[in-house]
Order: C-alpha cells, then structure tokens, then sequence
C-alpha cells in the first residue's frame, strides 16, 4: 500500500515538474522571438498624422503625441486630431 502511494507521488511530481519545465521553455522562446523580431526588423511608419493635412501646428502635434506616449507608456498610438468648435 505504501509502495504504491510512494511511486504515485513520484509519478504526480515528475508530471508536475515536466509541466513547469515545459512552460518555462515557452516562456523563454517566446522572449526570444520578441528580442529577435525587434532587433532585426523595425516597425513601418507608413501612416501619418491625418491632423498634419489640416494644418495643425506640427508641435502642437508632437506634444499631443508626447502625452499620449507618456500616458500608455508607448503602447497608444494617434491616428488622428481634430478640431471641436
């Protein structure tokens, strides 16, 4: 009876631990593939600021796009700025 509870919990650990090991090994190829893609291939600017035809003043443009940086912490982007009457 204790051999089996014994080699039941040897099985349940090496399971568990097969599983961490897994995970751990996506988690550090994924962060390797980011790392990669970042170095070798920067992202495209193509599209620009729809506010610049309108004939906004180019640092006002810059500075809303300063804040919107700083307040999503890179990640939000502006697509476009206009005027309210």
């Amino acid at each position: 009876m204790i051999a089996s509870i014994s080699f039941s919990l040897q099985i349940f650990l090496l399971g568990l631990l097969t599983v961490f090991f897994v995970l751990i090994m996506v988690v550090l190829f994924g962060n390797f593939i980011i790392m990669f893609t970042n170095k070798f291939f920067e992202p495209l600017q193509t599209e620009s600021i729809k506010a610049q035809k309108e004939g906004i003043d180019p640092s006002k443009i810059a500075a809303i796009s300063a804040a919107v940086h700083n307040l999503t912490h890179g990640k939000g982007k502006v697509k476009s700025i206009e005027k309210q009457s």
